[in-house]
């Protein structure tokens, strides 16, 4: 199915903080709904390494807040085959663990609700995302691009594009709908870039990838004034989508939605 593209009809929401490149600029207060900004993670999966009960394996860490105290820590990854390393090594390298250890799929959403749950022991617990070590060099080259001395990346990059004479956000149209695509996976922004260079539009001159994070994200949704807020949609990356739907089909549930917009399909542009 095809879809449509246009730039620049969400201008106003690409000039605030919202999606600022700059990695110390604050997010401003642009506000849906907590159970509906919520719920637009729920075709975002993520990955946890459990025991077979479902119980989270936690890593002891040393507390930043008293290095000579421990807290615990859970991992939700973005990608399975990180998460699935990791169990590799528990068996490899802690036996009893890793017996039972496996990679549990929760969706992004399960995963918010739970830190969200436990967000009073944060001096017993703490909750990270882990994005893959790629997307994030992708994240800080793009900010290298940008003039910032940036030596690490924090959070989860999420990839977004802009173009046209005033830089409007990227916006995908199909039918009455219209969102604006963030996406996990630098890859899958690109190859709607290149869809559009083969088509010979004269907005892939102008067309740019920049970086934000989920944190940044999902915070400026839960306290978001500006309308166009509500178009925002969350990518994930094609093989996290892939393993979910096979493990959603071999539970006899329903899959989970498949992205807007992918490399492999050609979008028409105006």
């Amino acid at each position: 199915m095809k879809r449509l593209i246009r730039w620049g009809l969400i201008a106003g929401l690409a000039g605030g903080g919202l999606i600022s490149t700059s990695l110390l600029h604050k997010t401003p207060a642009i506000a849906i709904p907590e159970a509906e900004a919520v719920k637009r993670l729920e075709t975002v999966p993520t990955f946890a390494v459990t025991d077979e009960k479902g119980t989270p394996v936690l890593a002891s860490v040393p507390n930043p807040k008293d290095k000579s105290k421990k807290i615990q820590v859970a991992t939700f990854f973005m990608s399975q085959t990180d998460a699935q390393k990791l169990v590799d090594n528990l068996k490899s390298q802690k036996p009893e663990l890793g017996k039972s250890a496996r990679v549990t799929l929760l969706s992004l959403r399960d995963a918010y609700e739970i830190t969200k749950k436990n967000k009073d022991k944060q001096d017993q617990i703490i909750f990270q995302f882990l994005p893959t070590q790629e997307q994030v060099d992708f994240a800080k080259a793009i900010l290298k691009q940008e003039g910032q001395e940036v030596k690490q990346f924090n959070g989860v990059p999420m990839f977004f594009a802009t173009g046209g004479k005033e830089k409007g956000l990227l916006t995908i149209e199909q039918g009455q709908d219209k969102i604006i695509p963030f996406y996990f996976r630098k890859q899958d922004l690109q190859g709607m870039i290149d869809q559009l260079k083969k088509q010979k539009s004269p907005l892939s001159g102008t067309t740019k990838i920049q970086v934000t994070s989920l944190d940044r994200i999902v915070g400026s949704l839960l306290k978001a004034e500006d309308p166009s807020a509500k178009q925002i949609t969350l990518i994930p990356a094609r093989d996290a989508l892939e393993y979910a739907a096979q493990k959603q089909k071999e539970k006899g549930g329903t899959p989970p939605a498949q992205p807007p917009a992918s490399s492999e399909e050609k979008p028409e542009s105006k």
